[in-house]
């Protein structure tokens, strides 16, 4: 029997193989060379770009709290920002950001202590770069030892974006406070804490590894952790629709969210307004009566005035008034006021000493028409 003939390949199989390789290594080159030379156009998860250096990180080790994040403790009796002088005993403790610290003016100047002449002594723990989430943890570590039957939790519309943060750089790159921070996460409607994970000062060198960066990227709504890496393949950034869709949006490279979105609308609003509900029952399962400080910035008090809604405003009022929680309405007390030539505000944004006395003297009336608070502060009823 003749010997089987060997079956031929076929010629074509390689030339097309040969042919798709080709195509796809030229595909490859013009992404890289696309993407090279527009990269500052389209958004990229980029890690590196957010780690410290050595001579940075140094300069942490002061003010970091592994529980809070930072701290800006001053040598007083709890922490609190220095009083010129005492007015009476403590009536209140307020808690939250640089609105409620009162940067931009003197350690006599601030809405807190405008309030504290009405014979009650107000221990301001505001601490600047705070997220409600951040107050609501402090407070929780002093609240046995406070003596003040009514605490505050203090806070602007913004502080939304700061709830869904973990490390201060994804959120607001220049920031001065270059630290991770923990957050609150709601999971079956209740609340769970996500601690963040450098447990002492010595870690906080793992800033300078781009995988802690990753790390901490996860569950923070201001790093692009749904978007590619920059580098090779490139081609799968040119078939990603993401970095196309935020391209389009204007979104620059570095900047995925940050100050340039509004977590009103998302996870933000539902973790924000949960912390307002867990400082209420905290302090009242402390014995002490809560109140709640919508605190006014520079755009806030521009919209109100120009007729539009700022940021949150509502969301907070009414979320306040449905669950019967006294809450100031910093915003609006500012936006109807007249400076008489004076600026509200100071050149950072923060109410200037003419902002903060006028802030100090609504909240002082707020408060006396607030009966469970009148009571406790021993304040005169409101003149009618």
């Amino acid at each position: 029997m003749a010997d089987a003939t060997p079956a031929r390949r076929s010629p074509r199989l390689p030339m097309w193989a040969a042919l798709a390789a080709v195509t796809l290594a030229g595909a490859e080159l013009a992404s890289a060379a696309f993407f090279h030379a527009f990269a500052g156009r389209f958004p990229f998860r980029e890690p590196h770009r957010f780690t410290l250096s050595p001579e940075r990180i140094a300069g942490l080790r002061g003010h970091f709290d592994p529980e809070l994040g930072w701290r800006q403790a001053y040598p007083t009796e709890f922490g609190e920002r220095p009083r010129p002088r005492s007015h009476g005993p403590v009536g209140l403790a307020v808690f939250g950001d640089s609105f409620v610290h009162g940067d931009e003016v003197g350690d006599g100047e601030t809405w807190a202590e405008v309030a504290a002449r009405a014979g009650r002594d107000v221990l301001n723990f505001g601490t600047g770069g705070y997220g409600p989430d951040q107050a609501l943890l402090l407070y929780r570590r002093l609240a046995p030892r406070l003596p003040a039957p009514v605490v505050g939790l203090g806070f602007t519309g913004e502080n939304v974006n700061r709830v869904v943060n973990r490390y201060r750089p994804f959120y607001f790159r220049e920031t001065g406070l270059p630290y991770p921070k923990p957050r609150f996460a709601l999971r079956g409607g209740q609340l769970e804490l996500v601690r963040q994970p450098l447990r002492s000062g010595d870690e906080l060198a793992r800033l300078a590894d781009p995988r802690t960066i990753e790390e901490l990227g996860r569950g923070d709504a201001h790093y692009g952790t749904s978007f590619p890496s920059f580098g090779f393949p490139f081609l799968r950034l040119a078939l990603h629709p993401a970095v196309w869709r935020h391209a389009l949006a204007g979104t620059p490279r570095g900047e995925l969210s940050g100050a340039r979105q509004n977590h009103w609308r998302g996870e933000g609003r539902e973790v924000f307004l949960a912390v307002l509900d867990a400082f209420v029952a905290d302090a009242r399962a402390h014995g002490r009566v809560p109140l709640l400080l919508l605190l006014p910035g520079a755009d806030d008090v521009r919209l109100v005035r120009a007729g539009r809604g700022a940021p949150g405003r509502r969301a907070v009022l009414d979320h306040c008034a449905a669950r019967g929680y006294p809450c100031f309405d910093g915003v609006a007390a500012l936006a109807g006021v007249e400076a008489g030539g004076a600026d509200l505000f100071a050149p950072g944004g923060h109410p200037s000493v003419e902002g903060n006395r006028r802030l100090g003297e609504a909240l002082l009336a707020f408060l006396a028409g607030q009966p469970a608070l009148a009571r406790e502060l021993t304040l005169p009823p409101p003149a009618r």
